[in-house]
Order: structure tokens, then sequence, then C-alpha cells
């Protein structure tokens, strides 16, 4: 109960109390139309709370961000008395909440259609927490939590356009890298003699017959994998700046997946985040899962991003390539991406902060550099 309806349950038992200790017929009056109007409200709001019946749906489970997703609320009473809009408060696919009036029907079913943006990429639950009830004079307001299950929205990053990642050894380099990882234990072939070629490749029987040098060819060993590294760590932000964040690192990320998959490279990225897994393909068909698994890391839980990296130097055999995202840039995490490339693969690092960098990130890119490494910044700045 209300205070106003409070104060007008207070006010027609004085009026009545009135009526019946001077005989007055107008304070009689009085009290009985406050109290009748106090009953009938709170029969009314009685009545829409244990009539109403909510449905709510959506026309998409999956969307990428930045577009909007319908969601349809029905709202179904049984009740002869009028009653004041229902008061909901839903939950949105930004990670938000929000009031919302909805003017139902006595009779009958209410329909309500809503474009809701989805701003940030990850998946929300969207839907009516709470329904709060209430009469025309404003005398009582009941709510209660509901009991449908929310609906899960997956908001899928949208792949940022990024340079190819760099090939590596065996995959188009010079002919004195491709001498450098050969594997000494297969040839393959032989050739003429060229300039800077080793003495001990030579062929001599061939050679004897030939009356010319001949050197043995031996296969270049093939990395054609490409490893993408991301760290799952909670950027260090909070509010709107951290799921811009988190923006920027899946969408960089879904972009050097795109790339890989589109020249029908091989993929492979491996999650520690929430649920441990490897995702890889080969094809574009691929990207869909790997978008999904993406938007469905929650960037929550706080992982040792240099202890992944040490990790995957065990595959590094058949990695050519090795993209690395991170927003937490330190020392520590500089030294294992330059241990980690120091093994062979052409690797990248992309650098996720909001606005300048700082004099330590921009140190720490200055010292990748020095030692080969691609480092790009991706700003957080201006994105939607």
């Amino acid at each position: 109960m209300t205070a106003r309806g409070f104060y007008t349950l207070l006010f027609g038992a004085i009026m009545l109390l009135t009526a019946l200790s001077v005989g007055s017929s107008g304070a009689f009056l009085l009290g009985i139309a406050a109290l009748m109007a106090w009953l009938l409200s709170l029969a009314s709001v009685l009545l829409a709370v244990f009539t109403c019946r909510l449905s709510q749906q959506t026309d998409c489970a999956e969307i990428s961000r930045g577009g909007s997703c319908l969601y349809t609320l029905s709202a179904s009473l049984f009740c002869p008395l009028p009653v004041a809009p229902l008061s909901l408060r839903v939950a949105l696919p930004s990670g938000r909440q929000s009031e919302y009036l909805l003017p139902a029907r006595l009779f009958g079913t209410t329909a309500s259609d809503n474009a809701f943006p989805c701003p940030h990429v990850g998946v929300f639950e969207i839907g009516v927490l709470r329904v709060a009830f209430g009469d025309v004079f404003g005398f009582f307001s009941l709510s209660q939590s509901v009991r449908a299950p929310l609906i899960p929205v997956t908001v899928l990053p949208v792949p940022q356009e990024t340079k190819p990642l760099p090939t590596s050894p065996g995959e188009g380099e010079s002919s004195s890298a491709q001498r450098a990882q050969a594997d000494r234990t297969t040839p393959a072939d032989t050739r003429a003699w060229q300039e800077g070629d080793e003495l001990k490749r030579v062929h001599w029987k061939l050679s004897m017959r030939r009356q010319a040098l001949m050197v043995h060819t031996y296969e270049t060993p093939q990395r054609p994998d490409a490893l993408i590294l991301l760290d799952l760590a909670p950027p260090p932000a909070t509010g709107a700046l951290r799921a811009g964040m988190i923006d920027a690192l899946t969408e960089t990320c879904a972009g050097v997946l795109k790339s890989l998959l589109d020249s029908h490279r091989i993929a492979r990225m491996p999650l520690s985040g929430d649920h441990p897994r490897e995702l890889s393909g080969q094809e574009p068909q691929a990207l869909s899962p790997m978008l999904r698994a993406l938007a469905q890391e929650s960037f929550s839980r706080p992982s040792d991003f240099a202890r992944v990296l040490l990790l995957a130097s065990r595959r590094m055999r058949r990695t050519g390539s090795t993209a690395i995202l991170t927003a937490n840039l330190t020392p520590h995490i500089a030294d294992a991406i330059i241990a980690l490339s120091r093994m062979g693969p052409r690797t990248r690092v992309d650098l996720i902060a909001p606005g300048a960098l700082s004099q330590e990130q921009e140190q720490l890119l200055h010292l990748l550099e020095s030692c080969g490494i691609e480092t790009h910044h991706v700003s957080v700045e201006g994105r939607s």
C-alpha cells in the first residue's frame, strides 16, 4: 500500500467515526466513498496479479554487433476493474536494465514490439525481470519477479579489416631462409650448382657423369598453420570503456580469422577462458562458430597470459604465423612474446588500448619491434 492509500483509508475511517459521533450524513457518504475506492483498488490489483500472464520472444538468437533485436512482449489479463499500466523492469541486450510501462487491456492480450540496439559483443539475457501492478488511484503497488526464463541473445563481433598475417619460412621466404629450414635427411631433387651452395650438398656421382657440379635439394618443412592467441583476462577498464575494449579485442581477432580463412589458410584459435577449447578451420564456413565462441567469452576470469604464450611453444613446429591480441601488455608478456617469436613463426602483436599509449606501453612495443615483431595499436576511441 502506498502513502496515498494509507491516508485514504485513514480519511475514510475518520469520516465514518465522525458520522457516527455527530450523525452527519455528509461525513458518512465521504467515508463510504473513500473506503469503497480503497477496496476496489485493492481488488483490481489483486485480480491483476493473479490473472496476468506474460510471454516474450525475440526474432533472432544471434545478431551482429550494431544491429537491432526485435523483442515482442505479450500480456494477458482477465480483470473487470481498471488498473494502471504495468511497470516492467526489462533486461536489455546492451547489458543494462530499463523501466518500461505497458498499458494492458482488461480482457484479452496486449502485444508490444520493441527494437533494442545491440551495441556490444557478448551473450546477453533479455526479458522482463520484475512486473509491478498498480491501481488507477495509486493506492496500491505490488511487484513480483517473473518466473519465465530470460531469452539469451548472442551479439557476434563484426570482423574488422586487417592486414594479412606475414608468411613463414616455406611459404614464400627467400631461398636462404628456406635452406636454413631444409630437412637434410630427405633429399627431394637435384639442380645445378649456384653461388653460395654448401660443398656438402654436392652430388658427386651425378656431377662426374654430367661433367658439371650438381647439388641435392631438400624438402623444406611447410608451416601452414596460423595460431591466434587472444588474451582473455579482464581489460584494465570499467563500464562502457571495458565493453568497448572487449569489442575491439574480439573484432580485431575476428578480422584476422576472416583474412586467414578467406585465403584458405589453416587457422587455430585456442581459448583458455571459462570453457577451455580450441577451434580450427581452413574454409570461410569455419568463421561462424569462431565468432560465436568469441562472443561467448566473458573476459572476467583473471588469467596468466604469459603462461598461455609459453604453453603455445609446444606447437611451434607446425606454426608459421602467430597473431597475439592483448589489452594487458606487461614486461612479462613481452618477454614471452619474444621467446615465442624466436622459435620460428612470424609474429604480429595487436595491442588494444584506449586513447594514446602510456610510456611503458610505447617502450614495450618498441622492444618488440626491435626483435623483428610486427606491432599495431588498436585504439578504442570512436568505436560505436
